[in-house]
This record gives structure tokens, C-alpha cells and sequence, in this order.
């Protein structure tokens, strides 16, 4: 079901091209139609399906009660945040309230898992775990802030700070929870090296998209080494991730 309103999005796309043109308004609302439910309606509900099952394989249920309670809270959640992507065109005033209560209402959700997260990880499972939690949070709340029209603007209007956005979701919260899963399951290794020379670029590439568009939004210049610096942080997440396959594949060849 999610994959298919996230196709009903790019089938947009065609559409209103041939007829409205990409200037018009609904071409962007397209695209934002297409990544809110890819992020939100189809990544970030797998992630919380893996986690369930990883509650199910150590014994952490929900009750009934509560696992419906979750349920509608994130689904509704995603269906009503949508509509904060919506408000760099100035809709009516109703669609900031139930771009609002979308975001509140995964915040919801996301506190009663929480509140189920029992520790049986590893100290090192932990660490990313927290640092999962902490992305997570910072995500939701620059979701949240987008409910006010003059941050749903200034998001719409410079570009790095809806880049840093998408980054902060898809190599932070998704990425990161992702090693967790495979740690934990044991699919791969993570080595706390690696990880945290992961965790070193992809910080250090949000500090300077963010710091680029805060420049724009000020009207100061940046720095002078901005794009040598940009490219070495970027260069440091395909490098973590090729070690990580790379003593991954050693490590198999030499169990066999």
C-alpha cells in the first residue's frame, strides 16, 4: 500500500510537466509528496517493523491496547505531516494545524515504543542506539518546527536546509538504525572504528550544509575552504562504508 502512494507521486511528476509545467506549484508538491512517503511511509515503518521483531525474538510485547494505540498514532502521524510539506505554498491555516497534529501524533508513537526499549543490546549496540534516539528526536522537532509559516518558508526558499534535512533522515536516523539491525542480527559486523568514522563524516557534512544555508538565510559569505572541506566529510561516508563491506567480506572468506 505505501509503495503505491509513493508511486502515485512519481507518476505525477509526468503529468504535471506536460501540463503545468515544473515552475508550477504542484511539480514541487509532487516531489515533496514522493519523499515524505518514501522517508516517512516506507523507510521508517520498515525500520520500526525490524524492531519489532527484535522485541518479538527477546520477549518485549505490546499489549493490545498499546500496540493500537501505536499503530494509528504513527499512521495517522505520517498521513498529517505530510501537510507541512505543503506550506511553503500558503495554504489555509488548517493545513498547519493538521501538518501539527501529524507531527505530534509520531511523536506519540514513537514515546511508546520508547518506552518498551529494553536493554539488550551490546555496550557498543547502546551507543548507536542512543545516537539513533538523539537523530530521531532532532529529526521530529525540524519536522515540528516546520508547522510555523515563517521556518515552512525559509525551508522552501533555501534549498540547504531541506537538503540537510533529507540528509539528517536518510544517512542519519535510516543508515544509522540500519547498522544496529545488522550488528545486532548479526548480518554484519560493525566495527566501533568504522562506525564512528561514519558518524564523523556524516556530522560533519550536516554542520556545513546547515552553516551554508544559515549564511543565506544571514547573508554572510562562507568560508573559503567550504567546498575542499564538504568533499573531504563527504568522502569519509563511501570510505567507512567500503571498509565496513571490505572486512565483512575478509571476515566471511576466512569462516568458510
Amino acid at each position: 500500500m505505501v509503495y503505491g502512494v509513493i508511486q502515485f507521486g512519481a507518476l505525477g511528476f509526468g503529468a504535471i510537466m506536460n501540463t503545468l509545467g515544473a515552475q508550477s506549484v504542484w511539480y514541487r508538491l509532487a516531489i515533496y509528496f514522493y519523499l515524505h512517503f518514501l522517508y516517512n511511509g516506507w523507510m521508517i515503518l520498515a525500520l520500526v517493523g525490524i524492531l519489532l521483531r527484535v522485541f518479538e525474538i527477546r520477549g518485549v510485547g505490546l499489549s493490545r491496547i498499546l500496540f493500537q494505540s501505536f499503530f494509528w498514532s504513527i499512521n495517522l502521524g505520517i498521513v498529517l505531516s505530510f501537510f507541512l510539506s505543503t506550506l511553503f505554498a500558503h495554504p489555509p491555516l488548517i493545513f498547519n494545524i493538521l501538518g501539527d497534529i501529524g507531527a505530534l501524533l509520531q511523536l506519540i508513537a514513537f514515546g511508546i515504543l520508547g518506552k518498551k526499549v529494553s536493554i539488550f543490546f551490546t555496550t557498543f549496540q547502546e551507543r548507536i542506539l542512543k545516537t539513533v534516539i538523539v537523530v530521531l528526536i532532532v529529526k521530529m522537532l525540524l519536522q515540528l518546527l516546520t508547522a510555523f509559516p515563517y521556518f515552512a518558508n525559509l525551508a522552501a526558499t533555501i534549498l540547504d536546509f531541506t537538503i540537510g534535512y533529507l540528509h539528517w533522515t536518510f544517512l542519519g536516523v535510516v543508515t544509522l538504525s540500519l547498522f544496529l539491525f545488522l550488528d545486532y542480527l548479526k548480518l554484519l559486523q560493525i566495527s566501533p572504528k568504522t562506525y564512528f568514522l561514519y558518524l564523523f563524516g556524516f556530522f560533519l557534512t550536516e554542520i556545513l550544509i546547515f552553516y551554508k544555508g544559515i549564511a543565506a538565510w544571514h547573508s554572510f559569505a562562507v568560508f573559503e575552504s567550504y567546498n575542499e572541506i564538504l568533499w573531504a566529510g563527504s568522502f569519509l561516508i563511501p570510505l567507512s562504508l567500503g571498509i565496513l563491506l571490505g572486512t565483512n567480506r575478509k571476515r566471511k572468506v576466512w569462516n568458510q
